[in-house]
C-alpha cells in the first residue's frame, strides 16, 4: 500500500486576471496581486485557471504574463500554470513553453468541447499529452470542475492516468462541490495531492487529508483559508462570504470584490462572454461584504 504524503501543498491562489482599457492582460497590476497574496500566507498563485479567466486566454498572453511574474521576482515555483486547452498540440505546446520557464506545477483540464464522450477518449488524450510531456519533470494537477466542462474526471480515471503515468500526476483539484467525490479522491490517492475548490468544504476535507485548495476567495481573504491547514474551525464568515460570492457569476464578483478591496475599479473588467458586475450588483456585494467583515475580522 502506498504511504500517505505528508506535506501540505497550501494555499494557491487561483489569481484573477486585470485588464487594461483596451483588453490587454495589465501585467503590474497582476504581479502586485500576486505578490500580496504570496505576502498574506498564499503558498503559489494559479495563472490561467478558471477564475482568471483561462478559456479566454491565448498562449500568446498568458506566457508573456508567466514570464512578467517571474521578472517580478515571484519564484517559478510559486505559479501553477493553467492548461485549459482542448486541443492536444496547443495543450502540449503550453506545458513545454513553461517547463522551459521553471514552471513546477500545471492544471490540467481535460478537452471539454464534445460532449458525451466516452472516459477511454478523455484517458486516450490525457495518455498522449502526458506521453509527449514526460520529459519535462512537470508536475500535473488533474482538474476536475464539471459543472464547467461537462467532462468530468472521475476517481476511476484518476486510478487510470496515474496506473499509466505514475510518477507525473501529482494529484487532483476537485472543484465539483461533490463531498462524496472529495471523499472517494482522499480515501484513494491519499498520496497525492487532493485540492479542494470549493471553500466551505475545505475545512472539513483537511482533516481528512485533503493537501489544500487552489481557489477563488483566496484572492480577496486568504486569511480565512489558511489556518484550516493546521486543523482549525473555519471563520464564522467563510461560508457566509461564500453563499453570497455564488449569487453573482462567479468570476466576475471576485473580480468586484478585488477593486473594492484594493480601491482600484479597474479590477473590474472582465473579457467577454464574461461581464463586469453592474453597479447595483457591485453594490449588494461590497455591502455584504463589509457588513461581514466590518468587525475588522478578516
Amino acid at each position: 500500500m502506498t504511504a500517505p504524503r505528508t506535506e501540505k501543498f497550501g494555499i494557491s491562489a487561483a489569481i484573477t486576471t486585470p485588464f487594461t482599457q483596451t483588453g490587454a492582460i495589465d501585467t503590474a497590476l497582476l504581479c502586485a496581486h500576486a505578490k500580496s497574496v504570496l505576502d498574506q500566507g498564499c503558498a503559489s498563485v494559479t495563472l490561467g485557471g478558471t477564475t482568471g479567466e483561462g478559456p479566454s486566454l491565448s498562449l500568446s498572453e498568458t506566457i508573456p504574463a508567466y514570464k512578467a511574474l517571474t521578472a517580478a521576482s515571484i519564484d517559478p515555483s510559486k505559479i501553477v500554470f493553467g492548461i485549459l486547452q482542448s486541443a492536444l498540440p496547443d495543450a502540449i505546446d503550453a506545458a513545454r513553453q513553461v517547463s522551459s520557464l521553471g514552471c513546477k506545477y500545471i492544471l490540467v483540464a481535460p478537452p471539454y468541447y464534445f460532449k458525451g464522450v466516452s472516459d477511454a477518449g478523455q484517458i486516450a488524450w490525457f495518455d498522449q499529452f502526458l506521453t509527449a510531456i514526460s520529459d519535462t519533470g512537470l508536475n500535473v494537477i488533474l482538474y476536475h470542475i464539471p459543472q464547467m466542462t461537462t467532462a468530468p474526471i472521475t476517481p476511476d480515471m484518476v486510478g487510470a492516468i496515474i496506473k499509466a503515468h505514475p510518477s507525473m500526476i501529482a494529484g487532483v483539484k476537485d472543484s465539483s462541490g461533490d463531498w462524496d467525490n472529495a471523499m472517494t479522491l482522499l480515501d484513494r490517492f491519499s498520496d497525492r495531492h487532493i485540492l479542494i475548490g470549493d471553500e466551505r468544504m475545505l475545512g472539513a476535507a483537511i482533516k481528512r487529508g485533503a493537501s489544500g485548495a487552489i481557489c477563488g476567495v483566496a484572492n480577496i481573504a486568504p486569511g480565512l483559508l489558511i489556518p484550516l491547514l493546521d486543523g482549525k474551525e473555519p471563520d464564522k464568515n467563510l461560508t457566509p462570504l461564500v453563499n453570497a460570492l455564488l449569487e453573482y457569476p462567479v468570476t466576475p464578483v471576485i473580480k468586484a470584490l478585488v477593486a473594492h478591496v484594493t480601491d482600484t475599479p479597474a479590477w473590474r473588467r472582465a473579457r467577454a462572454p464574461l461581464v463586469e458586475l453592474d453597479q447595483g450588483q457591485y453594490e449588494l456585494i461590497t455591502n455584504t461584504y463589509n457588513r461581514l467583515f466590518e468587525s475588522g475580522n478578516d
